[in-house]
C-alpha cells in the first residue's frame, strides 16, 4: 500500500513539476527593423455597411498617407514608372504610404501579405501592393459601385485603415 501511494504521489509530483514548474525555451522572432515604419501586410474583411482594408505597420511613427480616386488601374511610381492593379474595378483608390519600407535594414521583405488579391465584398474587389520604392509604397484598391471612404491610424499595434462604404 505504501508503495502504492508512493507511486501515486511521486507520479503527481511530476505531473505538478510538468504543469507548473517546467519550463521550455521558445524561440521568438525579433520584429523586423526598418529605416522608418515596416509595412508588415494587408488584412480585408466585410461589414453589413463597409467593407475594411487594415494595413499592419511595425514600430515606429505611424506614416503620412496620400489617396486619390482614379478610373484606371495604371498608376504611376515616383521615378516614372507604369504599373496597374491586376483586379477589376467600377474604379480605383490609390493610397501611397511615406515614409514607409517594406523591406528591412538586411533587404529581407516585411510584407507577407499577396502582392495582389481578389475579393468578392459589396464595395472592394481587390487589392495590390502595386509599387514599392525606398521609403514610398503604394496600394492599389478595385472598387466596385460605392459612395465614400475614410482613411485612419490606429496604434498599438500600429496600422491604417481604410473604410469603404457599400
Amino acid at each position: 500500500m505504501r508503495k502504492t501511494a508512493l507511486g501515486a504521489l511521486t507520479g503527481t509530483a511530476a505531473l505538478v513539476a510538468t504543469l507548473v514548474g517546467t519550463t521550455s525555451a521558445v524561440a521568438v522572432a525579433a520584429a523586423p527593423t526598418c529605416a522608418d515604419i515596416c509595412v508588415l501586410g494587408v488584412r480585408t474583411a466585410t461589414h453589413p455597411t463597409y467593407d475594411r482594408v487594415v494595413i499592419d505597420l511595425g514600430e515606429g511613427t505611424i506614416p503620412g498617407w496620400t489617396t486619390s480616386e482614379q478610373t484606371t488601374p495604371l498608376y504611376w511610381g515616383e521615378e516614372g514608372s507604369q504599373t496597374q492593379v491586376p483586379i477589376k474595378g467600377d474604379s480605383y483608390l490609390k493610397l501611397t504610404l511615406m515614409p514607409a519600407e517594406t523591406f528591412d535594414v538586411n533587404y529581407q521583405s516585411t510584407y507577407t501579405s499577396p502582392r495582389s488579391e481578389s475579393f468578392a465584398y459589396p464595395s472592394l474587389k481587390g487589392q495590390a501592393l502595386v509599387y514599392s520604392f525606398e521609403d514610398s509604397n503604394t496600394l492599389g484598391l478595385a472598387l466596385g459601385p460605392h459612395t465614400s471612404y475614410r482613411v485612419f491610424k490606429l496604434t498599438a499595434p500600429n496600422r491604417i485603415v481604410i473604410d469603404i462604404n457599400h
